[in-house]
């Protein structure tokens, strides 16, 4: 089975993002901004299906969780 994936958008800037992913486990997250580079941010796992990632600065973008 391929493993479980979810891409969150984020289309207003802000320095919290709130994920809902409903994936049952704690994922690997990688982000990336609108510009096309990627960022770290501290994620931090509230279940197996909900996150958040925090940043120093707000920008948008997406996050792929797996």
């Amino acid at each position: 089975l391929p493993d479980k994936y979810y891409r969150h958008t984020q289309n207003l800037p802000d320095t919290l993002w709130n994920v809902s992913h409903n994936l049952d486990k704690y994922p690997s997250v990688t982000v990336i901004d609108t510009s096309g580079t990627e960022h770290e941010g501290e994620v931090q796992h509230i279940d197996q299906n909900n996150l958040t990632i925090t940043f120093s600065a707000a920008f948008a973008g997406y996050a792929d969780l797996n």
